[in-house]
């Protein structure tokens, strides 16, 4: 079970966040109140070279251009599809694209697993903005019997509290978390570390 931080704003704190080795972190480059510029994910992406953590940017309904700069001048590895783009635009990136859904997406399941991305990211349900609103959903809705859990990232509401639950019931290939893991608006280590901790069972490995 992979684990992604998301929300990183600076150079320190993703150095903050790499030292609990989580296996993705996440940087916004959407309409967010942690959007960063590409010089400063092009800065995140250098100082984490060589630790084996990938970088994924998100972006909502981005044009080619937007998301080719971010995988080749901000030194991308993922781009996370968090809008309404098409089956065939997130295709051009497989290999490097997660596709992100809102619980309450009028997409069935089956149809949003077909999209060929890596991973299809089911956030909560979408409110005034794109992306989670930070609250959680009813888990037990997702039909695990028929979707590929080897493609599904959760997120929506998770923290070191109920992480262990629902990593146990949905058993998914990738957890991610941004607010939940935060103090008065910054990332705090010692709920990444819970957090962490708390997936894999008390060892960061």
């Amino acid at each position: 079970m992979k684990v992604k931080i998301c929300g990183i704003k600076t150079v320190e704190e993703a150095q903050l966040v790499a030292k609990e080795r989580p296996d993705f972190i996440g940087v916004v480059l959407a309409p967010s109140k942690r959007r960063v510029k590409l010089q400063t994910v092009r800065e995140i992406t250098d100082s984490l070279k060589g630790t084996g953590i990938k970088v994924v940017g998100v972006y909502v309904n981005p044009t080619k251009e937007e998301a080719d700069a971010g995988l080749n001048e901000g030194g991308l590895d993922y781009i996370q599809f968090h809008g309404d783009e098409s089956k065939e635009f997130v295709e051009q990136y497989k290999g490097h694209a997660i596709k992100a859904f809102p619980s309450n997406s009028e997409l069935s399941y089956s149809e949003r697993f077909d999209f060929k991305a890596d991973y299809i990211l089911i956030d909560s349900p979408r409110e005034e903005y794109y992306g989670g609103s930070g609250v959680t959903f009813n888990w037990s809705e997702l039909p695990l019997e028929t979707i590929d859990r080897s493609r599904l990232a959760l997120a929506g509401g998770l923290n070191p509290d109920n992480i262990a639950e629902a990593a146990e019931q949905v058993k998914p290939a990738l957890i991610d978390v941004s607010s939940g893991v935060e103090t008065g608006g910054e990332k705090d280590p010692d709920k990444v570390r819970a957090f962490i901790k708390n997936i894999r069972g008390g060892h960061n490995d």
